[in-house]
């Protein structure tokens, strides 16, 4: 059975970098155009993937060639996905995701067949052997797929299996009290800055942090993009620093992130430690175009953590940084696991 399961959508992205937005009934064309597979579900999942964990998704895709190119691109990273669901009347998930030159990405998508994913075809034993549920909030945003989300999450904690979330802005927005149930039993939660407000009422992100572990959550994860994260765990509140890099695109950012954390929580590292790897993993992301074989990897990873550790900016980091690194070396082909697959030097 997989260490990590994820539970959301499957989509294929269509990028195109664009120099502005056109004024309403006016042509936009754009510069370069790519294709990757995407949601936010899959790509936490790909990362994951890419670093040796064994994961698994629960998703619902279409019969077409959509659906053939993101199972492709997730089989190929080596997740497993004998939990897929296929639907015979609607087609995959497919976003539009134009890119302006600052790497901001804007999203419009059409979810497919996403939301009907269905409840009783859910495996519990697939849900309940596994070391952690990762849930994308996009799936709470309409049923079948919002009861099969919520059964999913309780057949977690039933279990004992740690819950992360990714709560998702249009879930923030449009599901806030079908969110809010959720928060008791999840123990990672990452929200970005709108996400948080929405949940908590608080524009002041430190307040919202507080106001978010007092559901009983292990681990609040803000994600601020420029600014780096700021992180409540174990009764601390503290700010991670943003990795200097040149942005790109900034689809899967958020997404790479949620899964340099919960790398950190299999590996047993502490929230400091992996707040850094969660912020390494989005900027990487970040800099690169697209998603699918654009996210991120442990020899990237390494050598951006690498060559921190003589940049000034970074001298109150450096044993955190070390300890990453301790980790991302056992990565290499030579290294050995113990049996939950954690990295052994």
């Amino acid at each position: 059975m997989p260490q990590v399961v994820t539970l959301g959508d499957i989509n294929v992205d269509i990028i195109a970098s664009i120099l502005r937005y056109p004024s309403p009934g006016g042509d936009g064309l754009a510069e370069r155009v790519e294709v990757h597979s995407g949601g936010s579900a899959a790509n936490t999942a790909t990362v994951l993937a890419n670093f040796g964990v064994d994961v698994g998704i629960i998703g619902r895709v279409g019969r077409d060639a959509f659906a053939e190119q993101a199972l492709a691109h997730l089989a190929e990273a080596g997740v497993d996905l004998s939990c897929i669901q296929r639907d015979d009347e609607f087609i995959t998930g497919l976003m539009f995701i134009p890119v302006t030159p600052d790497g901001e990405r804007t999203m419009f998508g059409y979810r497919g067949a996403n939301p009907r994913l269905e409840s009783a075809l859910l495996d519990e034993r697939y849900i309940a052997q596994t070391d952690v549920f990762h849930l994308s909030g996009y799936a709470l945003l309409a049923e079948p797929q919002r009861s099969a989300a919520r059964r999913a999450v309780e057949m977690a904690h039933r279990a004992g299996v740690a819950i992360s979330l990714d709560v998702g802005l249009e879930a923030a927005a449009r599901a806030t009290e079908e969110v809010k149930t959720l928060l008791p039993l999840v123990d990672l939660i990452f929200p970005n800055r709108a996400e948080a407000k929405h949940l908590t009422g608080n524009s002041d992100m430190r307040e919202a942090v507080k106001a978010l572990s007092g559901y009983g959550i292990k681990t609040v994860a803000l994600k601020l993009g420029k600014q780096g994260c700021t992180v409540g765990s174990e009764g601390a509140i503290f700010s991670v620093p943003t990795f200097a890099v040149k942005v790109q695109d900034t689809t899967g950012a958020g997404d790479s992130f949620d899964a340099g954390f919960i790398l950190g929580w299999l590996w047993g590292l502490g929230p400091r430690e992996s707040a850094i790897l969660a912020n390494a993993l989005g900027a990487l992301a970040a800099s690169a175009v697209g998603t699918g074989d654009a996210l991120p990897g442990p020899k990237k990873a390494r050598a951006l953590l690498q060559g921190c550790l003589s940049d000034p900016a970074w001298r109150n980091w450096t044993g955190e940084i070390g300890r990453v690194l301790d980790y991302l070396d056992c990565m290499a082909p030579h290294s050995h696991r113990n049996l939950a697959g954690v990295p052994v030097c």
